[in-house]
């Protein structure tokens, strides 16, 4: 099976998160059908749950990982980046569908997951102007003590992150970096720093 950390979302207690346009795909997983790769995920994560979302096909390198969309906050607990209002392109509507489909999902336990909303940035208010560029705040590292996100010039969205963020990991500190060469790649923080488990 074929795949990259940021297509996987974990909440550590059994239950997964997945883009099908990412994982099946036939540009990663040729001749594998979703229960062929669902079965690989869980046996190499642990896990016995898989919620999948639709994803977008063939529109960024990652064919839409989860990760800068969709990311558990504990298990039971998950946010979601949602766009601005305006927005109706194929990633905002991905956001929206990823949104409603978790705010219905259970966890491997059986139990309801409650979704927050992180506001993502207005793309015609951030620095930059590459066509290919990832504004992700969910995109997130979390650290010891910290929480690592973006923050990409639209100063009042930037701001609503860093309180959203705080809100969501009381205890620790909330630090925005300018990741502009980063995010013109495609990518973002939490894409370049995989976590580790607890030995």
């Amino acid at each position: 099976m074929v795949g990259e950390g940021g297509a996987v979302e974990q909440d550590g207690a059994g239950t997964l998160m997945a883009t099908r346009s990412s994982l099946v795909n036939k540009n990663r997983n040729p001749n594998k059908s979703q229960a062929q790769i669902e079965a690989a995920l869980c046996t190499a994560y642990g896990a016995s749950k898989v919620i999948w979302f639709d994803g977008v096909y063939g529109q960024d390198i990652t064919d839409d990982h989860v990760d800068a969309t969709s990311r558990f906050l504990a298990p039971g607990k998950a946010l979601v980046q949602m766009p601005p209002a305006s927005d109706n392109d194929v990633y905002a509507k991905d956001a929206r569908q990823q949104f409603q489909i978790l705010s219905a999902a259970t966890t491997a336990g059986g139990a309801r997951i409650t979704v927050e909303k992180l506001q993502g940035p207005d793309y015609y208010k951030i620095r930059s102007t590459n066509p290919d560029f990832l504004a992700s705040y969910a995109n997130y590292y979390v650290c010891n003590g910290a929480v690592i996100s973006g923050q990409f010039g639209d100063t009042r969205a930037d701001t609503a992150a860093k309180a959203t963020l705080t809100r969501l990991f009381p205890g620790r500190v909330v630090e925005q970096l300018n990741i502009d060469r980063l995010g013109a790649g495609g990518g973002g923080i939490h894409c370049v720093t995989q976590q580790q488990p607890v030995p």
